[in-house]
């Protein structure tokens, strides 16, 4: 791709946001700026903040890599759940979006959404560092920084004011230094000038949620200095975190101060959070053999009853990847005889089974493990996967449409179920769920495709008609608030 079509794809991303910002929203009339922390005047409202992040997402999905690891994707949102509790946010709808990213990256827009990057998992080295950036991206939310950025520049063009978001968007889809070149051209320094501001406070409250929720203290300050040292590591190409969350002295300095006014305690990662990140960078290995040969040294190293639990799971993960089944499935059975209960080794059992090809014993697993943990994400995933492989489909359906009860605005949900529909020959749900998956990742001509596609297989059944017209109609609304960039 040359330089030219690089800059007019992540322009036109740029644009876009501004364009459903613009279309979305009325800027209010001139008034007396909100103080720093008050939440409750805006030029958005909360549900409109809400609508636009909808939008957004869908956009941020084509363009985005997402992890697709449900394991991954479960840990993720339950930490940010938790320490949400202990944040200020009103609107509690949050929605996670994982990027198969090795940079070190998380932002937070309009709407609850929250973009972390797996290598912000593998750089840390504790989990008080990883919570430290989730819980600032909380503060981010719960202080409508965007909202109130749009305030400050309400005697300033629409799309002026818009470009604080845009350079979200630059930065959360793009991976090129092309595209790098011109998201530091869209983002002006008087955007950033705010967004200075907006962390020192994003900072003080990140800081405040981190240590309620009952993580170290430490692992903000750790943290900023692990994004300096990489920062100067990566020369001239800039981490992008902090393209969109600006580094300075005076960050670092308040950071550790408040850290070293919390008496100290004994604070270890979880875990979940070790294994999670060993998950993560097995992924992260050129080849499987060169992931196995890493493991062979790290269990060789492994002393205590933790140590041996986290390589063994490595290992077998590692193995499976090589297509080495059963030794895999011993390393796994070996850690769970360390950790029996530990719900992570045992869904690694029904991965390791379903990637082998073990299909009776893979259903038998993940039935046995959904019984005990019911509308459990990634078991559920899996269990269904297991259950169309050994064509039975009927039961994989209900699975998948128990779980999008509490699931419906995951694609990854909507994308197996009509795998499984279609080959249920169960054609115009087929359909159905295809048009929620393509609505769901921003490409609303195919999830009108196939809305029609299910209309003529519909027949005389007015119901089902009457559903199918709604939501064609639905989906043409939502193109409507893209028409002037499209």
């Amino acid at each position: 791709m040359t330089w030219n079509k690089t800059l007019s794809s992540t322009l036109k991303r740029s644009l876009l946001l501004m364009t459903l910002l613009a279309s979305s929203f009325q800027v209010v009339s001139e008034e007396s700026l909100p103080e720093l922390g008050d939440t409750s005047s805006s030029a958005i409202s909360l549900d409109s903040e809400y609508r636009l992040g909808r939008l957004y997402m869908a956009q941020l999905r084509r363009s985005l890599p997402d992890l697709q690891d449900p394991i991954v994707q479960d840990y993720t949102e339950h930490l940010i759940y938790r320490v949400g509790e202990y944040s200020q946010l009103q609107d509690r709808r949050l929605n996670i979006v994982l990027a198969r990213n090795k940079g070190v990256n998380a932002f937070a827009a309009p709407g609850g959404i929250i973009g972390v990057y797996a290598g912000l998992i593998y750089h840390s080295e504790t989990e008080g560092q990883f919570v430290s950036v989730l819980a600032h991206e909380l503060a981010h939310l719960s202080q409508r920084h965007f909202a109130r950025n749009l305030q400050r520049q309400q005697d300033r063009s629409v799309s002026n004011a818009l470009i604080l978001l845009a350079s979200i968007a630059v930065a959360a889809s793009s991976n090129s230094p092309e595209a790098v070149v011109a998201g530091q051209q869209i983002l002006t320094q008087q955007a950033l000038s705010y967004s200075r501001t907006n962390e020192l406070e994003a900072d003080r409250i990140g800081f405040l949620t981190m240590i309620s929720a009952g993580f170290d203290p430490e692992g903000q300050p750790q943290m900023f200095e692990k994004l300096q040292a990489l920062s100067r590591l990566s020369g001239a190409n800039e981490l992008e975190f902090l393209r969109s969350h600006p580094l300075t002295k005076r960050r670092i300095s308040e950071s550790r101060i408040r850290a070293q006014e919390i008496k100290g305690s004994n604070y270890k990662n979880s875990l979940e959070f070790e294994l999670i990140k060993q998950r993560i960078n097995i992924g992260f290995f050129k080849t499987s053999r060169q992931a196995v040969t890493q493991l062979k040294q790290e269990q060789r190293r492994a002393k205590t009853e933790r140590q041996k639990i986290i390589s063994a799971y490595g290992m077998g993960l590692a193995l499976s990847r090589d297509n080495k089944y059963s030794e895999a499935l011993d390393e796994i059975r070996q850690a769970l005889k360390l950790d029996p209960e530990n719900l992570i080794l045992q869904t690694a059992l029904l991965e390791i089974h379903l990637n082998a090809g073990n299909g009776l014993e893979a259903v038998g697993v993940g039935k046995s493990l959904l019984e005990m943990n019911p509308s459990n994400y990634p078991i559920s995933m899996l269990y269904a996967r297991a259950l169309m492989n050994q064509k039975q489909y009927n039961e994989a359906e209900e699975v998948l449409k128990t779980l999008l009860l509490k699931r419906k605005e995951d694609p990854q949900i909507w994308y197996w179920l009509a795998e499984v529909q279609g080959l249920g020959r169960k054609i115009i749900g087929l359909h159905q769920s295809r048009a929620e998956y393509f609505y769901l990742t921003g490409n609303y001509d195919r999830s009108i495709e196939h809305l029609r596609y299910a209309l003529e297989l519909a027949g005389n059944n007015f119901q089902l008609n009457e559903v199918l017209q709604t939501k064609i109609e639905n989906v043409f609304a939502t193109k409507e608030e893209l028409k002037d960039f499209t």
